[in-house]
């Protein structure tokens, strides 16, 4: 009933010579017996058997996928995403996608690509699970990578415009001169300009060695910038009018322009194939 691949294996006529036990054909299955155990005990209404690790979680969603078992694979993503089955820890991302990637289980890729942005992906950080990399999984994964810091580096500079946009607001500050050393009408304050740009800088600069979580980050920087430019009036009084507005949009749109970027650019059409009808995902 949960399985087409079963049903049309179980309605094959078996080979005589077949081995039986109890006078009913064996199947000999390459998944080891407690990753079946937990497999089948989804399919009946009493406690699923849990797997200990993300990594085994993983290996069932595989099974799910080999055995053609849709509605059980959604059903163990879904208990993945209430915290009833095991989630990847810290780093573990990098070889639940190395895992994931050599299993093409695309739900589970991006969501472990996007997981790592929030960690260096250096040697340190991919540790042992560096050896569960195929070649194309870690190129894959570096082009990611730099995607997200194109997409990031974009943003800021949008940023960077005085208007019309979020940026309009600091335009005046009596700190920016023309050349004739009146204050310009056009132009950001340099403490933000400098805070955008050497952040974009950064990002190219830091791609592989640093984490990509500059939108949880960029108000502490523009903070620090601020305190150190509190002789402006102009400035003080943008920030306590508007100041938390701009820095929500700031990181609002970072996230956004970096979240919209997946390992494979069909992302969204293979999960909508790949799910139920129950429902909009």
């Amino acid at each position: 009933m949960a399985s087409p691949f079963f049903r049309d294996l179980l309605s094959l006529p078996q080979p005589p010579d077949s081995e039986t036990i109890d006078g009913l054909p064996v199947v000999q299955l390459s998944e080891d017996a407690e990753l079946l155990k937990s497999l089948v005990s989804m399919l009946y209404p009493i406690s699923p058997a849990t797997p200990d690790s993300y990594e085994e979680v993983l290996y069932l969603l595989a099974a799910c996928q080999k055995y053609d078992m849709v509605p059980v694979q959604f059903s163990i993503r879904a208990r993945v995403d209430c915290g009833d089955f095991p989630a990847p820890v810290g780093t573990e991302v990098f070889c639940a996608y190395a895992i994931a990637s050599s299993k093409g289980l695309v739900p589970e890729m991006e969501k472990a690509a996007r997981s790592t942005l929030e960690y260096p992906m250096t040697f340190e950080s991919l540790g042992e699970g560096l050896r569960l990399f195929d070649g194309c999984a870690l190129r894959d994964l570096a082009k990611y990578r730099k995607r997200c810091v194109d997409n990031l580096v974009t943003c800021l500079k949008s940023f960077e415009l005085p208007g019309p946009g979020p940026s309009s607001i600091w335009v005046g500050c009596p700190d920016v001169r023309n050349s004739w050393g009146t204050p310009s009408t056009a132009v950001l304050p340099s403490w933000l300009r400098q805070v955008l740009s050497q952040s974009g800088n950064d990002l190219k600069l830091q791609v592989f060695t640093h984490p990509l979580a500059i939108s949880s980050s960029i108000r502490a920087v523009y903070l620090t910038a601020l305190q150190r430019h509190a002789n402006c009036n102009f400035c003080l009084q943008v920030q306590a009018m508007n100041g938390s507005t701009f820095c929500a949009e700031l990181e609002g749109e970072l996230a956004r322009v970096r979240d919209e970027v997946h390992v494979f650019p069909s992302f969204r059409s293979i999960w909508r194939f790949t799910t139920p009808d129950i429902g909009t995902q």
